[in-house]
């Protein structure tokens, strides 16, 4: 079945609020062995909206639309698309009574309901209701032709309890079993594209199903091993092999899977080995110690992050020198080198990281230019520095340089023997 995606709302296309309504069901339908041939997003105006749906209808099995489902003037998508479809809308005492209902659990404060409340009431003629337990706006699957156009509310924590709950469970009624398609998520962080390439080279011209991918991501590769089969455990029995001979050939090289981030790649490195860790954030300000900590079960192995912004705090609970401070100024190899081993003293852990840098926008030179980050790495096998220049705003910056700088704990941890 081909599926086109409709998000409505003229702040998506003013770049108000991400779209990640999209990107959720993309991944939901691809995952039910439905394909995904088209994203559309359209404004709050409904001869666009007319327009972009009777295109959708046209080119697709199934359309799904998500927003402008609410009580006000500007949400339209269900009575354009009761338009588009030729279906009169009727009123639903049952949807009304929900709707009271769901207000009197949560807003009780409230004694009755507005007449623009009533409107998500109407529905059109002949569809099915998807109530809605996480919000006030039900969803509905209307169908003409052989066409199937289904209403999805546009907050993402109702549209995805819908999806879960009253979507997928139609989907399987109405059109039965579509195969599913698994894909795993294998983030590479030591090599770029090109040599990536030449290692799996073999693997790629090999592929059929499961396939390959690679894609450039900021900082890492990332490459999509994916399988479609009948069911879930077919598909995951396809991967394995693929996925086996992958960790073969990457063992002792920084990678995550799926949704892991380097922070977790870190803490499964460090319970492994039953290491802990601390930082010592100068132009991060404590940055990398919210990421460690951002994993369950970071407390077995972080122990904390000084956050020592002026070089006062440098000297004072880190030791660094006063000498190296005006010599080489804060921002230096050295500096970061002190920052990293005063870290490690103060937690008491067997490794430490440091970053000391110009965030910006202003205090750089030509000698120091903004995104400089000197990171330091302190451990049982001596202090490493990595200087690297990074692009972006201080807040890119930042997150560069933090997530860089764990990255290289736990390099520094997988090139040493046990």
């Amino acid at each position: 079945m081909f599926v086109e995606l409709v998000t409505t709302g003229s702040e998506l296309l003013m770049g108000e609020i991400g779209n990640d309504n999209a990107r959720y069901l993309s991944q939901q339908l691809n995952r039910l062995g439905y394909s995904v041939l088209y994203q559309t997003t359209v404004g709050d105006n409904p001869q666009r909206m007319k327009a972009v749906l009777e295109t959708a209808l046209q080119r697709v099995d199934i359309v799904i639309t998500t927003g402008g489902l609410g009580p006000t003037q500007g949400d339209m998508t269900k009575l354009v698309g009761a338009e588009v479809l030729g279906l009169p809308l009727v009123y639903h005492h049952s949807v009304m009574a929900d709707i009271s209902s769901w207000l009197q659990a949560h807003h009780p404060e409230r004694s009755s309901l507005t007449a623009n409340q009533k409107r998500q009431a109407m529905i059109p003629e002949g569809a099915v209701i998807f109530s809605n337990e996480a919000g006030t706006a039900p969803g509905i699957a209307a169908e003409q032709g052989g066409k199937v156009l289904i209403h999805l509310p546009g907050p993402p924590r109702e549209m995805q309890w819908m999806f879960v709950h009253r979507v997928q469970p139609y989907l399987l009624q109405r059109f039965g079993p579509q195969g599913y398609i698994q894909s795993l998520y294998v983030n590479i962080y030591d090599m770029g594209e090109a040599l990536l390439e030449e290692k799996l080279m073999d693997l790629i011209i090999a592929q059929s199903n499961p396939t390959i991918a690679m894609y450039a991501r900021p900082g890492f590769v990332e490459v999509r091993l994916t399988a479609q089969a009948e069911t879930a455990n077919a598909a995951q029995s396809l991967l394995q092999p693929l996925e086996k001979e992958l960790r073969r050939r990457l063992a002792r090289t920084a990678v995550t899977f799926n949704e892991e981030t380097i922070a977790d790649a870190l803490g499964r490195e460090l319970r492994r080995r039953r290491l802990t860790v601390a930082a010592a954030e100068s132009c991060t300000g404590g940055l990398i110690g919210s990421l460690i900590t951002d994993i369950p079960g970071s407390s077995g192995y972080f122990r904390g992050s000084a956050g020592t912004y002026c070089n006062e705090m440098k000297e004072k609970l880190l030791g660094v020198s006063p000498a190296t401070l005006a010599t080489f100024t804060e921002v230096s190899a050295e500096t970061a080198a002190e920052m990293a081993r005063g870290s490690r003293r103060l937690y008491g852990c067997d490794l430490a990281v440091s970053t000391t840098g110009v965030a910006g926008p202003g205090g750089g030179t030509e000698e120091r230019p903004v995104g400089l980050v000197y990171t330091g790495i302190d451990g049982l096998w001596g202090t490493a520095v990595h200087r690297d220049i990074y692009p972006g705003d201080r807040m890119e910056i930042k997150y560069r340089a933090a997530t860089r700088a764990i990255y290289y704990g736990l390099q520094y941890v997988l090139e040493h023997q046990e």
